[in-house]
């Protein structure tokens, strides 16, 4: 049942305080957050990244977190391509000393659609899992990519609506917090030839999506007709940012050992580091 509060019961009511996994509103428990990039512009490594980062409670790209479970759940990729890439991230790891987080887990699942009932109870059973074995933990689930994880078209605001409900029954039943991974329309150019860039509205399908989301984190080669290793990082939306975020972080990406570079960023905040540098530590 509905409780219906007066202003004076509504301003008394008193919650526990929320503890940001990422500093400044940037991620919170609880909430649903998409990484939304081109294909293959590092959006699912920088996925791995942040969930190690959370995982570990080092720093992301310069912005303090705190250390809490991750679930990757990868839609895309084989079991043995996924293991090949987590293992050669991990192998260039200098602050481990071989002790590797043990709240960090993974998942692959080519077949799943979670817009179906069927889907859920899989998930569930998964989600399940991952918190047993990190029982002191919040979990943060990152389901990579989504366009594969939907039955249907992922315009369809029907089908969409379905797959969100799904989700956001598994944030309240497990108090989970989700990242989706997803991807941004086909390029658009006007008559003149310049690229048509719309922010958060480039998102493939249904504008569902961005009504959902409480963070959204863009990512876009830089350049694409050459080594396709520097990334722009922006947040076009941040619902619960405490004070302004970067306008923009760019990013160049070692292919040999999957890490990002901060190079430059048009804004500091209180614990951003020297670019130039990883910024994990």
């Amino acid at each position: 049942m509905t409780t219906v509060y007066s202003l004076q019961e509504l301003l008394a009511l008193k919650f526990p305080d929320r503890k940001e996994l990422i500093e400044n509103g940037l991620l919170l428990p609880g909430t649903g957050n998409i990484i939304v990039g081109s294909a293959k512009s590092w959006k699912s490594l920088l996925s791995m990244h942040l969930g190690y980062c959370l995982s570990t409670g080092k720093k992301w790209l310069g912005f303090r977190t705190s250390q809490c479970a991750t679930y990757r759940y990868q839609l895309e990729m084989t079991l043995p391509d996924e293991v090949g890439r987590v293992k050669q991230y991990m192998s260039t790891l200098e602050s481990t000393n071989g002790n590797l987080p043990k709240n960090m887990f993974f998942s692959t699942e080519r077949y799943i659609k979670l817009n179906t009932g069927y889907g859920k109870k899989e998930m569930e059973k998964v989600v399940e899992i991952a918190v047993s074995r990190s029982p002191d933990k919040h979990l943060v689930l990152i389901i990579d990519p989504i366009y594969i994880a939907i039955a249907g078209r992922i315009s369809d605001d029907y089908e969409v609506q379905k797959f969100l409900d799904n989700i956001n029954d598994l944030r309240g039943k497990y108090n989970i917090t989700v990242i989706l991974v997803h991807h941004t329309r086909k390029i658009r150019v006007d008559s003149y030839g310049n690229i048509i860039d719309q922010g958060s509205e480039e998102t493939m399908g249904s504008s569902y999506l961005m009504n959902w989301v409480d963070t959204m984190m863009r990512v876009r080669l830089l350049d694409p007709n050459t080594t396709k290793q520097r990334v722009e990082l922006t947040f076009p939306l941040a619902r619960h940012a405490r004070k302004q975020l970067p306008n923009s972080i760019e990013l160049m990406w070692d292919k040999k050992r999957l890490k990002p570079v901060v190079v430059k960023t048009d804004m500091e905040t209180e614990s951003m580091e020297v670019t130039g540098k990883e910024l994990s530590d």
